[in-house]
């Protein structure tokens, strides 16, 4: 039997969202019972592999039940320090992990790895601290990530309780989130690398029996980091729930889907940017294929790829739903635990072939009537540089919209509102809707000049365009309130805090209208929010 190193597996298994490689074949159940039967114990390397499959397969239990055993034979073997090691690490206990492997076993190369490897982890997670709600527990750096705890509390909670009704799962012991306050630490508990991410936007994973993400301080204009903790909630529902069976391709379809559960009552729809892609795919029929997204889709080559990969998995959950809901879901779910593939658990849940069902798929999706978006564009994400403008005009790759917004943005700091406006009605003229920081630029100059209605007019078509670009929820918190509407200006903020909530200007802006509303309570949360992260900075009274 082929033997490889953790390093190896662990490059393999370690992409987003992705499926643990199996390295080692099941080993028979009856193992544990061979010493009560009066027959020969187990050896101590048939029981570690029986554990790591275990371990595989998100079975914790099991595989605590089977270190226990080694332990107790052969408690001084590397066999047994490792695997207890590995067990305390899937528990979310480093230290513990580490303890047992410090100064040995030296005659065992995969303990000495993992060792380096939990070391090299437990620089970030010694850092940590720890805030409990009923379900998680989740790790941050002290500063100004505390900002995001009771944000994170709201959507895990209510993400258990809604996906645990859909896909009949619930935790049954608190679940480890933790918060990687540097993209260094990010990389090194995910294996991905600053190119991967930046490509794909891959800024989480579902591994290890956690979820790992990256803090949205570390990203030039934060992310949906609310709905991506639904996300990785989902891929940790589904590897527990399928023994960590399911392929990626109906994984990140199904986490998708389900991503926004915690604020909504239907699954997650299609975005403009996914139709507009899709329609491109079914004109030139260039789908990207299941097999292509294996071993993750955070390894396609260009960020258009990811989206459009994204796209497709999403559908093709949304067909499967159309077709019998979550009691087909779970379906589905249930033949992959029990030991189908994908494929056949699929087809026998739509009673028909798999390959009929990727036609049916299509079909569906050519009923749709997607259309192209002239000029739509798949943002890419942006890793915070020092010193770095959020709405920088030199991160607009076309030429002639960059010198007129450049123009533009030169006049108004000129205090020449009028001819600003000019230069960045120009730069949409040549851009159209493929520019969200152009769009807001120009919006931002109608809500200056008094021109509400085009200001607004504007937003909402950037808003619909590109709904994660928190600039928009943000100018458009500012005109709702100028319009005298408090309560549309708190959802606008609100949601901008769900995409960035390291802007304090959102916090103060939340304080003061929901002061203005009577609501006292919301006001000292955006009030404490704020000075967590002012703290040692200017102070800035609501």
């Amino acid at each position: 039997m082929r033997r490889f190193s953790l390093f190896t597996v662990y490059c393999l298994l370690s992409s987003v969202c992705c499926l643990p490689f199996v390295a080692y074949c099941l080993l028979p159940s009856d193992l544990l019972a061979s010493e009560a039967q009066g027959t020969a114990a187990p050896n101590p390397y048939e029981l570690y592999h029986l554990g790591d499959e275990h371990l595989t397969h998100w079975e914790i239990e099991e595989a605590e039940e089977v270190s226990r055993t080694l332990m107790g034979l052969y408690g001084d073997s590397p066999e047994a320090l490792y695997l207890a090691s590995k067990v305390k690490f899937y528990l979310g206990d480093y230290n513990g992990a580490i303890k047992l492997l410090e100064g040995r076993p030296k005659d065992y190369p995969e303990g000495r790895e993992f060792l380096v490897f939990l070391t090299r982890m437990y620089g970030t997670a010694r850092d940590f601290a720890e805030y409990p709600t009923p379900h998680f527990l989740l790790r941050y750096a002290p500063g100004k990530d505390e900002v995001l705890l009771d944000y994170a509390q709201e959507a895990l909670e209510k993400a258990c309780m809604e996906i645990g009704k859909d896909l009949d799962f619930f935790p049954k012991d608190k679940v480890v989130v933790e918060i990687y306050p540097t993209l260094e630490s990010f990389s090194a508990a995910s294996t991905l690398t600053r190119k991967e991410i930046e490509t794909s936007g891959a800024v989480a994973i579902c591994h290890f029996n956690r979820l790992m993400v990256l803090s949205p301080r570390l990203l030039l204009r934060g992310y949906p980091w609310m709905d991506t903790l639904a996300h990785e909630y989902v891929h940790y529902v589904i590897s527990h729930k399928t023994r960590n069976l399911t392929p990626i391709w109906f994984h990140e379809g199904l986490a998708k889907f389900e991503e926004s559960r915690w604020k909504s009552a239907e699954g997650r729809d299609l975005t403009p940017v996914q139709s507009h892609l899709l329609a491109q795919a079914l004109e030139s029929n260039s789908f990207i294929t299941f097999e292509e997204m294996h071993p993750s889709i955070a390894k396609l080559k260009s960020r258009e790829d990811a989206a459009l990969a994204f796209a497709e998995v999403l559908s093709s959950i949304r067909y499967i739903v159309k077709r019998g809901g979550y009691p087909l879901l779970n379906e589905i779910l249930q033949g992959i635990k029990g030991g189908k593939g994908v494929e056949e658990a699929v087809a026998d849940g739509l009673a028909t072939s798999f390959d009929d069902f990727q036609g049916a798929w299509h079909s569906y999706l050519h009923g749709l009537g997607l259309s192209k978006i002239p000029g739509l564009q798949v943002m890419a994400t942006k890793i915070k540089e020092p010193g770095k403008k959020e709405d920088s005009p030199m991160e607009i790759e076309a030429e002639e919209t960059r010198r007129f917004t450049t123009l533009g943005d030169t006049l108004s700091e000129e205090n020449r509102p009028d001819a600003a406006l000019l230069e960045y009605e120009k730069a949409h003229q040549h851009s159209g809707l493929g520019s969200p920081q152009v769009l807001n630029k120009l919006a931002n100059s109608y809500l200056f000049n008094g021109r509400l209605e085009e200001a607004e007019r504007l937003l909402n078509e950037t808003m619909n365009s590109y709904p994660d670009y928190v600039s928009t929820y943000v100018t458009l918190g500012e005109l709702h309130k100028r319009e005298g509407e408090p309560q549309r200006a708190i959802e606008n903020y609100l949601e901008a805090s769900h995409i960035n909530p390291f802007n304090p200007i959102v916090h103060q802006r939340l304080a003061i209208l929901y002061r203005e509303m009577g609501q006292e309570e919301e006001a000292t949360a955006s009030i404490n929010r704020l000075a967590i992260l002012l703290k040692g900075e200017r102070t800035i009274t609501p």
